[in-house]
């Protein structure tokens, strides 16, 4: 299966779907389409993410965004993209985590269409999404910038995983 889709039941039924992409070419055009509100999607740097479960628990915090009236950003689509932060900042957010003009690996979402996955138009390479599982895509340098925004301490993956204490971040932000 190359894309992924999840089903938040506490949410009325709303469905992420998710792809991922390598080796994309078009980044500074998919970044323009995003900034001129073309495209409703949300387009993560996927450097920096270490599992769909930190993207699932975004999620689940930008559909309570909704529910609850409270969103921080303009779209759904932001807030997913916003919430995998562990800051208030939203700029720094949306830059640290959206797509770039030099992202060569980039997660798109969407909330509820799965149809607009396909009408993103990302010149690159479809792979399936479980291969974010594997940290594959990561590099040493990328893990030592997270673990640095995140605040992750070595100690602490003593006793978990670097996913797990990124989601810790991800449900405790206020």
């Amino acid at each position: 299966m190359t894309t992924s889709s999840h089903v938040y039941e506490l949410f009325g039924g709303r469905t992420l779907h998710v792809a991922y992409y390598t080796d994309v070419k078009n980044s500074a055009s998919l970044l323009h389409k995003i900034l001129s509100n073309e495209l409703n999607v949300a387009l993560i740097n996927a450097d920096t993410v270490v599992s769909l479960f930190q993207v699932h628990a975004a999620a689940s915090r930008a559909l309570l965004s909704v529910q609850n009236h409270s969103m921080t950003t303009n779209s759904l689509h932001s807030e997913l993209v916003f919430n995998l932060s562990g800051t208030r900042n939203v700029t720094d957010s949306l830059r640290r985590f959206g797509i770039s003009n030099q992202a060569t690996q980039v997660l798109v979402c969407v909330f509820d269409d799965a149809t607009a996955l396909d009408t993103v138009g990302i010149d690159g390479v479809l792979k399936p999404v479980t291969s974010i599982e594997n940290h594959a895509h990561l590099t040493p340098e990328h893990i030592q910038v997270l673990k640095k925004h995140y605040k992750i301490q070595d100690l602490e993956l003593q006793v978990t995983t670097l996913s797990d204490a990124i989601v810790s971040r991800i449900a405790t932000k206020n």
